[in-house]
């Protein structure tokens, strides 16, 4: 069959399929009356009847068999008029689509759609390059017109090829639904979906079968191209997995991935097919899961699922002998793609973690014999033979299940039915209290995945998927992406962030390693630790001192104890990056707090008292600070001031966030609020990179009193910037100003004392 072309799909006469789907429903109607007077007149009748000997033998069977006939007929006819319409319905949105770009999107954009498909634009620029090429954005004009041209193609071309697509399956979904024109059935599909998800199982388990991915390479195009253009589509969701089943599913993947990795350079074509399937059916696996989705895989699919995980893969012929793969190796790979329910995501997690625990050495026995072979055809993450590096990463993916899961206890199979759920006891842990999730992934070691590094010396990521996993359940938003939206922390976000920081500050060492020790075991996740602390520093500040009421969280708070804050502090903060981070909040806030006692001056009935309580928690972490960074410097000799002083500056980005998280409740929603917000931002931000340079302990002034004093300075002038930052555009004096900076300055410098004691003190300084 010739491939529908770009014209074919523009003028599809879709007015005959119409007609077709509208004859077999009349068609559908007529049969459903004739099937209903058979059975109920009939076929009761002769039931009824006192009939004997050979009549009744043959005659009632016969009557049995007619009124049957005539119910699959109805049934045929109903699902032939399904498919028809369905068929029509889905041809027509893409034909539309596409009218709607050769006449209303391309010409508004400046471009134009000839017969044959292609795009360009109506009068390109290239024609006005006399009159315009000495334009110095013309290059860059010329450029953005190209990307549109592209772009619009792109969009062109796909919906020629959704066209054809859904002609085939039409045409195959018709032949399917009536292979016998002697007889009545059931149709096998009501709508193209379902059509579709079968082609992609048949065509998976063609690709795995004999011959793999090196003699099928064109039945593995399609499968790629089936899965990608229903990638977003529920329906198909849910009958492709329902129709390969939970094992099946783990199976299919784990020879598809192995197999195309195997061929060496020759099957790199082969692997690139199968890394977009990965993506694909990640993503395919997540929507079927999702409560939204009509017929969503449920609890038994996922217990089924998990039994599945359990067990070893049938990679024979594929890996090597002795080589074993577990279903949950495959299943880690597909989870890195996809939006997934909170439950689904969580279940499969608490059983893959109990697993683990079980038999943490499962992964790495029997690896294939060729170092190629991968489960994870992405470029990060590690070649999947580790899965919980897949599962965290699933995580960082999906802030409400990553938060779930860091509140979960560990379990173990306590009632003895193959898989941990949350009917199963919880393992102790520390404190009398159960083993949590936290715990256990922060205690595995850095290189516990050395077996799943893409390249020699190459980085792993399990560790590092951890940390953005833990970064994502307390705040909700992408691991290191400040742009987004502050969320506000709900309970259970602010005791992940609880348990986090008891960690750590009950073992600093954990971060931090003394002079001549190996490194420490979570000293690359520092970073995470550190952004996590300037996400919630309302709630550290607090913990520092809170004696006014002053300071409110972002949300539900978390509650801190104030000595293993400051410890956790005093080793997270001998991180560049985390120090930058941790200031640059620890400024915003501060000021934040003070612009809310300015701008509600009445409020306080001591302005003086009520700057010093703004100022004075900031000051305990500024000290903090300053003494985790000396050490870092000069005891540890972790790092160079040249470090800081650059952290400093890139991580100044925090202040944009702090005081928009803190806008709502301590900035003055005035008409011109946008504006004060604006300058308080770039004010602070200043302060930050100033105070950031000078914030320095020289070697040789290490231990003297003016070198505790140029940190000391600094948090000093930090303070008094954050009031002349809330002071602008209010009607108070310089003088009042100056008093106030005066106020601000000598509570910050007592402040910076206590913080700076609060670390010293536990390394015996």
């Amino acid at each position: 069959m010739t491939e529908p072309r770009f014209d074919d799909v523009y003028h599809a006469p879709l007015e005959k399929l119409k007609s077709a789907a509208d004859a077999w429903s009349e068609m559908t109607g007529k049969l459903d009356k004739l099937a209903e007077d058979a059975s109920t007149g009939m076929r009761t009748k002769a039931h009824k009847a006192d009939w004997r000997g050979v009549n009744a033998e043959v005659t009632k069977p016969f009557v049995d068999k007619t009124a049957k006939e005539f119910a699959d007929a109805a049934a045929a006819a109903k699902g032939m008029h399904q498919i028809l319409a369905d068929g029509h319905t889905t041809i027509k949105a893409v034909r539309d689509a596409l009218r709607r770009i050769v006449e209303e999107e391309a010409p508004a954009a400046g471009l134009r759609v000839d017969s044959e498909g292609k795009v360009s634009a109506a009068d390109p620029l290239a024609n006005h390059y006399r009159e315009w090429h000495n334009d110095p954005d013309y290059e860059g004009a010329v450029q953005r017109e190209k990307a549109k041209i592209v772009a619009m193609q792109q969009r062109v071309d796909r919906l020629v090829e959704d066209a054809a697509d859904a002609d085939d399956s039409l045409a195959r979904a018709l032949r399917a639904n009536s292979p016998d024109e002697h007889d009545f059935r059931a149709p096998k599909y009501r709508t193209l979906d379902q059509e579709q998800a079968d082609r992609a199982a048949t065509l998976m388990k063609q690709v795995t079968g004999d011959g793999g991915t090196a003699r099928n390479v064109e039945a593995l195009r399609e499968l790629e191209e089936v899965l990608d253009d229903n990638r977003n589509d529920p329906e198909f969701a849910v009958s492709f997995y329902r129709g390969i089943g939970p094992e099946g599913t783990l199976q299919s993947y784990a020879r598809l991935s192995l197999d195309s990795t195997g061929l060496g350079p020759a099957g790199q074509d082969r692997a690139a097919l199968v890394a977009g399937i990965q993506g694909d059916m990640g993503n395919i696996l997540g929507l079927a899961t999702q409560k939204s989705t009509p017929g969503h895989l449920d609890a038994a699919w996922t217990a089924d699922l998990m039994r599945a995980g359990r067990k070893e893969m049938d990679i024979t012929g594929i890996s090597g002998v002795n080589s074993r793969v577990y279903g949950y190796q495959a299943l880690g790979a597909l989870l890195r793609e996809g939006t997934y329910d909170t439950e689904f995501l969580t279940g499969v997690g608490r059983d893959m973690v109990a697993m683990d625990r079980k038999d943490p050495k499962a992964w790495e026995w029997g690896l294939p014999h060729n170092m190629e072979q991968r489960l994870n055809l992405g470029e990060e993450g590690g070649k999947g033979f580790y899965p919980l590096t897949g599962l965290m990463e699933a995580l960082s993916n999906n802030p409400e299940a990553a938060t779930a899961f860091f509140n979960e206890p560990v379990r173990q199979d306590s009632n003895g039915d193959g898989i941990v759920t949350k009917a199963d006891n919880a393992v102790d842990g520390v404190h009398g209290k159960p083993r949590g999730m936290v715990d256990y992934m922060l205690d595995q070691r850095p290189a516990v995945d050395w077996y799943d590094a893409q390249s020699l010396g190459g980085g792993d990521g399990a560790q590092a998927a951890v940390g953005d996993a833990l970064e994502t359940a307390v705040t909700h938003r992408p691991p290191g992406d400040l742009d987004e939206t502050p969320v506000k922390h709900t309970q259970a976000m602010a005791d992940v962030l609880e348990r986090v920081v008891a960690k750590i500050g009950e073992n600093p060492e954990l971060v931090v390693e003394k002079p001549g020790d190996d490194p420490a075991p979570l000293r690359e996740l520092s970073g995470h630790f550190g952004r996590m602390a300037a996400e919630y520093m309302p709630d550290f500040q607090a913990s520092a001192e809170n004696g006014a009421d002053m300071i409110k969280p972002f949300g539900a708070a978390a509650e801190l104890d104030k000595s293993q804050m400051a410890r956790f502090l005093g080793a997270v903060g001998q991180d560049p990056s985390a120090y930058g981070a941790i200031t640059s909040a620890q400024q915003a806030y501060t000021t934040a707090l003070v612009h809310d006692v300015l701008t509600h001056r009445a409020e306080h009935s001591e302005l003086d008292a009520a700057i010093g309580n703004a100022v004075h928690p900031g000051g305990e972490i500024a000290g903090i600070m300053s003494e985790a960074r000396a050490q870092a410097v000069h005891e540890n000799q972790l790092h160079e001031d040249e470090e800081f002083n650059k952290a400093a500056a890139e991580e100044a980005k925090w202040v944009n966030r702090v005081i928009s998280a803190a806008g709502a409740k301590y900035l003055e929603m005035l008409p011109l609020a946008g504006d004060v917000v604006g300058w308080i931002q770039e004010d602070v931000t200043e302060s930050v990179l100033e105070t950031g340079k000078q914030d320095k302990a020289d070697e040789s002034r290490r231990e003297s009193s003016d070198g505790y004093a140029d940190a000391e300075k600094a948090a000093k002038a930090s303070a008094s910037a954050a009031v002349a930052a809330a002071a602008r555009d209010t009607d108070l004096t310089a003088t009042d100003i100056k008093d106030l900076q005066g106020v601000a300055s000598t509570k910050t410098a007592a402040a910076h004392s206590i913080g700076r004691d609060l670390v010293a003190t536990e390394r015996g300084h």
